[in-house]
């Protein structure tokens, strides 16, 4: 991940709704109207989102709290990104 992409910063879209559910965070996209599902990490970095971190906060949240390295937090931070954005459900702020 760049620089670049490290220090960028993402939002829920106002159109959408998120909320977790157990171990999962349920996004419900009005304009689309879909439903999305994500697991607990997935869920874990979308609230790390409404505290408006940036994605390196992010992946050192998702080190501290899960036994991931380094690598792989960023690897799932930015797949996970990757995927809302486009969806539609998230976007750069």
């Amino acid at each position: 991940m760049s620089t670049e992409s490290q220090s960028a910063r993402y939002r829920v879209e106002p159109h959408a709704r998120f909320r977790v559910m157990g171990d999962e965070g349920v996004f419900v996209l009005q304009e689309a109207g879909e439903v999305l599902v994500v697991n607990e990490v997935g869920a874990f970095i979308v609230e790390q989102l409404q505290a408006e971190r940036t994605v390196e906060e992010i992946v050192i949240a998702i080190t501290d709290r899960y036994a991931v390295d380094q690598d792989r937090a960023q690897a799932d931070a930015k797949s996970l990104l990757d995927a809302l954005l486009g969806a539609g459900a998230i976007r750069q702020a």
